[in-house]
């Protein structure tokens, strides 16, 4: 009897493993994405255990700083070819390795940027997806030191609605199946929160990790979604390092 029982327990348990396993396993980055990882002549890549750092190597490093949470499941590596324009804009910036692909699972994770020495000095939290309301409530524990939030296809679990003191900007796709319209303009943000619509984009054009499961159907190409993301995100960036 005691056989007959632990083997089906067994078999059981490791049917959950699997399952767990397969479902942590992150959406791959592309090799566009893995590309961007080599340091060049305008932007210096340090990959570190448990983040990717960006840091400008033409120009001096701005006042602002960027740290940047993942999506669920999705390589950090994938945001990168996002990101490394903005880092030759003069920007640092940090890309989170959140913990199993998770960043709600570490919160606080990126709360070691504030205290290192040298510029940035104020920092915009920013975030894909799930990765969103892991960066509102970094801005939530760190008035001082965050004085914006970037939200890419995204939205907060918690009400932002009286922090008067905080640069919000919400990009959003238009046929993003994922991170609705009605959701992501519902959200408790500030009312002086700027939401801007990227027409045809889905969830899946905010990183380079290909397809989604989901997802919208694009009504616009990757190259011209990410674009207007980036310009979106360097003029956020521009408003909150030249704030008083």
């Amino acid at each position: 009897m005691r056989r007959w029982i632990t083997r089906p327990l067994a078999a059981l348990l490791a049917a959950v493993v699997c399952a767990v396993l397969l479902y942590a396993q992150p959406l791959a980055a592309t090799p566009r994405a893995r590309d961007a990882m080599r340091s060049g002549p305008d932007v210096t890549v340090v990959d570190r255990p448990t983040e990717i750092e960006l840091r400008p190597a033409r120009t001096p490093v701005r006042a602002t700083g960027l740290v940047f949470h993942p999506g669920a499941r999705v390589d950090s590596r994938a945001y990168l070819p996002l990101l490394r324009p903005v880092a030759e804009a003069g920007y640092l910036v940090v890309v989170l390795k959140a913990p199993f692909g998770m960043a709600i699972l570490q919160p606080q994770q990126g709360r070691h940027l504030f205290t290192r020495a040298g510029p940035p000095r104020r920092w915009v939290a920013a975030g894909h997806s799930l990765g969103g309301p892991t960066a509102a409530r970094l801005a939530t524990h760190h008035p001082a030191e965050v004085r914006g939030l970037l939200l890419w296809a995204s939205y907060p679990d918690i009400s932002l609605r009286d922090r008067r003191d905080l640069t919000v900007t919400s990009i959003y796709g238009t046929h993003d199946a994922l991170s609705r319209t009605p959701d992501v303009l519902d959200a408790p943000l500030p009312p002086d929160t700027e939401f801007v619509p990227v027409p045809g984009a889905v969830h899946a054009h905010f990183g380079d990790y290909g397809p989604q499961r989901g997802d919208g159907r694009p009504g616009t190409t990757r190259e011209h979604a990410q674009q207007q993301i980036i310009a979106t995100t360097l003029r956020h960036l521009d408003q909150v390092d030249t704030a008083p």
